[in-house]
């Protein structure tokens, strides 16, 4: 295990600069998550740590220690591949032991590393199979095997659940999540699943474009976002933006919602950056479970306004209900109890959590402080 830190990481193919001067660092035993859009820059940046791409600028080092310039082999790193990567004529055994009898390990000592990593991931029936007598999650815990028998101070993880059905994604997830406990490995984890990336993390760097949007702990990243992407790209369903002008009434800072709806008011925080907005348009951020029943709201919080709203659309989902409201002329979406008794086409009291909202610049979609 090892602290790994990346400074100015840079990478280009030609003039197409694909990662943009990259700063990230994460503790020993840490479970660092890239997440981002397609294209965003995520794998290639995992490719970076593995050795796989040669970078075109920055320093990557594994405790004290820079990488850069090393082959592969040389960074104490094991990777599991979204492909899982196994030989196919070789038996669940053989694909994880294959490394160490490369590495000449004795015979001994495999055999134990094999009976360790089959008990903890739950495989030692599997052992005599091939791969094409497994499942997807059971060819993934193989491929997660191979690579715990190697015992790195950083594991490398890429897109590794995204070729399995939604269930085994779930069960998968908490394998990897109960598996980094147990051992307290350092992790780096690629994924397009914001909700993977919530649940695993203990730091989540959120990638657009080759550029780090926002690098912090997956409570800041979902309840305190940057900008405009990170708010919108992380959570499901994702933050409801809506366009409001700041106004002052009886001494209060307010923001207006105007659609053909109506007008409403809701009361806003009297910060410097919201003054310097007075009378101008901004963009009112709020997710799902903090606009809900006014039985459902948080009563530890003093910031609740409840406000009539016109409810287009009632989704029942099991365990919440969602409905589709028109706000300020747009749809957003509230998420309520199960049992909330509200119905399409009418006219609803509902709960803003104001203490939950947030508020960016609509040109710079900044992060309004």
């Amino acid at each position: 295990m090892a602290r790994l830190k990346i400074e100015g990481l840079r990478k280009s193919y030609g003039s197409v600069e694909v990662l943009k001067g990259i700063d990230l660092e994460i503790e020993d035993g840490g479970f660092l998550v890239l997440v981002g859009p397609s294209g965003c820059g995520k794998s290639t940046l995992l490719n970076c740590i593995a050795g796989l791409e040669d970078i075109s600028g920055g320093d990557i080092r594994i405790g004290e220690r820079s990488i850069i310039g090393l082959h592969p082999s040389k960074r104490d790193i094991a990777m599991v591949f979204q492909s899982y990567a196994l030989y196919p004529n070789m038996t669940v055994e053989k694909n994880i032991s294959f490394g160490m009898e490369i590495r000449g390990m004795p015979k001994a000592e495999r055999e134990r590393a094999i009976n360790e990593v089959a008990d903890m991931l739950q495989i030692r029936e599997l052992l005599k199979r091939k791969p094409g007598q497994l499942s997807g999650g059971q060819r993934q815990r193989v491929a997660m095997g191979r690579a715990l028998v190697r015992d790195p101070q950083v594991f490398l993880f890429d897109e590794p659940l995204s070729n399995l059905d939604a269930k085994l994604r779930v069960d998968m997830r908490t394998e990897i999540k109960r598996l980094h406990h147990r051992m307290g490995t350092t992790i780096v984890y690629v994924t397009h699943d914001q909700i993977e990336a919530l649940t695993l993390a203990t730091r989540i760097a959120v990638l657009k474009d080759g550029e780090l949007q926002q690098f912090g702990t997956p409570d800041q990243i979902y309840n305190d976002p940057m900008n405009m992407f990170v708010a919108d790209f992380m959570g499901s369903p994702s933050m409801n933006l809506l366009p409001a002008t700041v106004v002052e009434e009886d001494g209060a800072l307010q923001v207006v919602l105007d659609g053909h709806e109506g007008r409403m008011l809701l009361p806003a925080p009297d910060s410097d950056g919201m003054r310097a907005r007075l009378g101008r348009q901004v963009i009112f951020g709020i997710r799902p479970e903090a606009f809900t029943d006014p039985q459902g709201a948080d009563r530890g919080t003093g910031e609740i306004a409840r406000r009539p709203c016109f409810v287009e659309v009632v989704e029942p989902a099991g365990s919440d209900t969602f409905a589709v409201v028109k706000l300020g002329g747009r749809s957003a979406v509230a998420r309520l109890r199960a049992d909330a008794q509200i119905a399409p086409a009418a006219v609803t009291e509902l709960a803003f959590n104001m203490g939950k909202a947030v508020f960016f610049d609509p040109d710079s979609e900044a992060r309004i402080r």
